[in-house]
């Protein structure tokens, strides 16, 4: 069999990208309004990020589903199921602004697809890149999510800035529509697989999910990089809420808004820098300068009369470290050891549901433990969540 790099390959990856990058942007349009809706249904704050925590809740139980569809019918299946509940949920939410319970439904209704998106990421680029080039493909996708997280945090404060009934509807009526437009973009222009594939791959054998995910863990890095991704993604949901609580105005969201850009940046130049330089050296070195600027944005709100320019700015910097260690973690997970393209879905359903616990329960946990009207509490709380994510690091055997 003749093995060819297809062109189309990249419009693939442009149709993954806007996918992800909308359901992003919607997901974390609800952060910047979580205070108002905490105020207008008379609901207290952990009850309130039910609406962007319970979104991750989904991940939990579908990652597994859909893990194991991708592996029998391919990963083009699972991103459309999960499009089409991103299209529902999302595209509705503007009618549903009435009460806190319908807004809820809508997350629900789009919580059900991000799992079906997520999962594919990996196994979707494996189909049309060799596996030794995937990374960067993986951290561009990966990449749109956060650049979707940064809009959702930036524009939707810019769209409503006197949270009006009406800016409220119109603000959701238009991510609610790139939803939709995302979903039809996909469903026609994305290919499951290329007519031949880009490298000599052996005749895959099916595998049952438990002998799949026996595989997976036969390898002891493949226990760490799940719980790497559970302090990340949950992490970053924390933050995002976290920072609009501190900030409240548009200053607010400028500040989360570009600390999710970094995220993105992080995700999408972490593949380069890994392959220079070795996954271990960029994964050690970027979340120990997370805790770095981390600090430095604890001493400026703490402790400093500094410009929130400068925050912008260093906020930006701890994002794209923060975040650059997720798509690699994801990519160590789909290319460990005891993983092939029979259980790759699998391995990717493994770290997309843990981290996505993460999603789930840190946002509602840390208010009541961590109150943000003291923010040095949860300031320190997230500071040490980023001492165990390098610990974790340090223990992975990883060149």
């Amino acid at each position: 069999m003749e093995n060819k790099l297809y062109g189309y390959r990249w419009a693939v990856v442009g149709a993954f990208w806007f996918v992800i990058f909308a359901y992003g942007a919607n997901w974390f349009a609800l952060s910047p309004m979580l205070k108002t809706f905490e105020l207008n249904f008379i609901v207290p704050d952990w009850e309130a990020h039910l609406l962007i925590s319970l979104i991750g809740m989904f991940v939990i139980f579908f990652a597994w589903p859909a893990g194991t569809l991708i592996d029998k019918k391919g990963p083009k299946l699972s991103i459309s199921i999960g499009a089409l509940f991103m299209a529902l949920g999302f595209g509705i939410r503007p009618w549903l602004l009435n009460s806190f319970w319908t807004i809820l439904l809508s997350s629900v209704i789009a919580g059900i697809g991000l799992a079906w998106i997520l999962v594919a990421l990996g196994p979707q680029m494996f189909r049309w890149f060799p596996a030794k080039h995937a990374g960067l493909p993986i951290g561009i996708g990966a990449s749109g999510l956060f650049i979707g997280f940064g809009t959702g945090s930036l524009v939707m404060p810019l769209l409503t800035p006197d949270k009006t009934v009406g800016q409220v509807f119109n603000g959701f009526l238009i991510f609610g529509v790139l939803a939709v437009v995302a979903f039809f973009l996909w469903l026609f222009i994305a290919k499951d697989h290329p007519a031949t594939p880009p490298e000599e791959r052996a005749k895959v054998e099916k595998m049952r999910f438990a002998e799949g995910m026996k595989q997976v863990l036969s390898s002891k890095n493949a226990y760490l990089y799940p719980l790497i991704g559970f302090l990340i993604v949950g992490i970053t949901l924390v933050i995002s809420a976290f920072i609009h609580s501190l900030y409240p105005a548009k200053e607010g969201g400028y500040i989360a808004g570009l600390l999710l850009y970094g995220c993105a940046f992080g995700a999408f130049i972490a593949p380069f820098a890994a392959k220079k330089y070795g996954v271990k050296k960029v994964t050690l070195s970027v979340v120990g300068g997370s805790i770095i600027f981390w600090i430095l944005i604890l001493s400026f709100n703490q402790y400093m009369d500094i410009s929130w320019l400068l925050i912008l700015l260093v906020a930006f910097l701890f994002g794209v470290c923060f975040q650059a260690s997720w798509p690699l973690a994801l990519y160590c997970q789909e290319t460990e050891k005891g993983v092939s393209e029979a259980n790759v879905g699998i391995a990717a359903s493994l770290y997309i549901s843990v981290s996505n616990i993460g999603a789930a329960v840190l946002p509602v946990i840390f208010p009541i433990l961590f109150p943000f009207s003291t923010p040095l509490i949860p300031f320190i709380a997230i500071l040490a969540g980023l001492f165990i994510c390098i610990c974790l690091w340090a223990i992975i055997k990883k060149t």
